[in-house]
């Protein structure tokens, strides 16, 4: 059985090395559950699907063709980079760079009508994180999807580990040791 199809107790934490296996997974589930599962038309998501990763999952739905989302589902994961629990909230409302780096994935997206992932290097709250988006279009209609699913995956960054960043609004960030050994997105 597939590691990550089994559903732990607690949230479960990403080393580096497993942003892009778990990317992977997480897409192989949405194109198995949308793309060849023709039953599938209500774009309506269970992310209790998803087992492990269903805390760093969100379903959002696109408001006026991309210009805003709504997430009736929210990931208990997802609140450490975004600032607390946003169930019912607009990405507009969310703190950077969560709104920035999630508002370019999820309008891309929403556009293309196909899936879209992207990788970055989030500064939050004194801690250095590499993370990896991806949203996979759920429904949608002839001009763009009109359900998104959300994945954020992050892992604390291998060179910063342990490394402090002031945080004016904290005094005293705490430090992490867990360093990742593998480079998983190769530069070309």
């Amino acid at each position: 059985m597939n590691p990550y199809s089994q559903r732990p107790s607690s949230l479960r934490r990403l080393e580096r090395s497993d942003l892009l296996k778990a990317s992977m997974w997480i897409a192989a589930k949405w194109f198995d559950r949308f793309v060849c599962d023709s039953a599938c038309l209500t774009g309506e998501t269970e992310l209790a699907e998803f087992g492990t990763f269903e805390a760093n999952l969100a379903e959002a739905v696109v408001l006026d063709q991309g210009a805003d989302f709504v997430f009736p589902k929210w990931g208990a994961a997802l609140s450490t980079l975004c600032g607390g629990d946003h169930r019912g909230h607009r990405l507009s409302a969310l703190p950077q760079p969560s709104r920035g780096q999630l508002r370019r994935v999820c309008v891309r997206a929403t556009a293309a009508q196909a899936p879209q992932a992207h990788q970055a290097t989030w500064v939050v709250d004194g801690r250095i994180w590499q993370c990896a988006m991806l949203a996979l279009p759920t429904a949608g209609n002839e001009l763009s999807a009109t359900r998104l699913l959300v994945a954020l995956l992050f892992a604390p960054h291998p060179i910063f580990a342990s490394a402090l960043i002031p945080n004016k609004r904290d005094g005293r960030p705490e430090v992490t040791n867990t360093l990742a050994t593998q480079i998983i997105f190769p530069n070309p």
